[in-house]
């Protein structure tokens, strides 16, 4: 087993190599790995000398190996990144249940259209909408292609349109950076590198039960990737840059930006960090210090009193 894994780490990097150049989807390049993974097993006396020349010569190897690159490499569509978002939408909705109230809901859209019409992508694929999720945690959510759902819990702790403003732009932010889809891309290369050094181990074992079994583990399907990036959140970077991104989008739609800090303050005082925004982002602390010296440069706000009634009216179905 410790030769099976130092191949796999040595198959695993040399295909790193491979990704690094330019012709990184040529047979030539192909062939120069699958050729490089099986002399490395050659070596460590997993296979013996001939087997390891007919893995060298095999066709089929290569082609397996094509197969995956190209995969990973394969450029994704906005119809791709929405039916992608929709896939994780869907994964998300069968631990939560969707809550039923269409004036809160048209509410929330209002604001979300708001922020998106002035931005740099007013318009996507099948456009933005945000759903409201029957919970009482602290959390919201966002995948690629425009799809947003919010808990019902954050929304009750929002003190005004600001604040619910600030929590969608955050995550149309995480929509415009396209943090989903570039941890997608990420998964799918990395699927790419276990499916293909996995192949190989396949083929050098002889097909025993272990390797492949060893294969299947790594053989996830990138919805469960997706899967797995929502319920651990993004990183530390990518929710500070959203942070940032966010109080644009505000700005320049008149919206207070300092309500992105009002709402971090409230996250502090309300949220676990065993559930929800807690679990999932940084603590409200280090993000209040990443935006405070950006907060700085944008003038205060004075027009928060003209979306109160509206607030409020939209509240009552609460």
């Amino acid at each position: 087993m410790k030769n099976m894994n130092r191949i796999l780490n040595r198959a695993a990097v040399l295909l790193l190599a491979v990704f690094a150049f330019n012709s990184c989807k040529t047979m030539s390049a192909l062939t120069e790995f699958t050729s490089a993974a099986a002399q490395v097993a050659g070596e460590t006396g997993l296979l013996d000398s001939e087997t390891a020349a007919s893995i060298k010569n095999s066709s089929d190897s290569v082609g397996k190996a094509s197969d995956a690159i190209e995969s990973a490499a394969e450029t994704i569509t906005p119809e791709q990144e929405y039916y992608l978002g929709r896939a994780v939408a869907g994964t998300l909705l069968s631990s939560y249940r969707l809550y039923d109230n269409p004036n809160l809901q048209n509410y929330l859209n209002y604001i979300l259209h708001t922020i998106t019409v002035n931005s740099s992508q007013p318009y996507l694929y099948k456009d933005y909408f945000v759903g409201l999720l029957d919970s009482d945690e602290l959390n919201a959510f966002a995948t690629s292609g425009g799809h947003i759902l919010v808990t019902k819990g954050i929304l009750k702790n929002a003190k005004s349109e600001d604040e619910i403003a600030a929590i969608l732009a955050h995550e149309v932010a995480h929509i415009h950076l396209r943090h989903s889809v570039k941890a997608i891309k990420s998964s799918r290369a990395t699927s790419a590198i276990m499916t293909t050094a996995g192949s190989t181990l396949v083929v050098a074992s002889g097909g025993s039960d272990d390797a492949i079994d060893l294969v299947k583990s790594f053989d996830e399907t990138v919805n469960e990737v997706i899967k797995n990036m929502v319920e651990k959140g993004y990183s530390k970077s990518n929710e500070y840059d959203a942070d940032k991104y966010a109080l644009t989008l505000l700005a320049t739609v008149g919206y207070d930006v300092q309500s992105m800090n009002t709402m971090l303050l409230m996250l502090k005082e309300k949220s676990t960090a065993k559930s929800g925004f807690g679990k999932t982002h940084p603590t409200p602390d280090s993000r209040i210090n990443n935006i405070k010296k950006d907060l700085a440069t944008y003038p205060s706000c004075t027009t928060q009193d003209w979306r109160k009634e509206r607030f409020e009216e939209a509240y009552k179905s609460f």
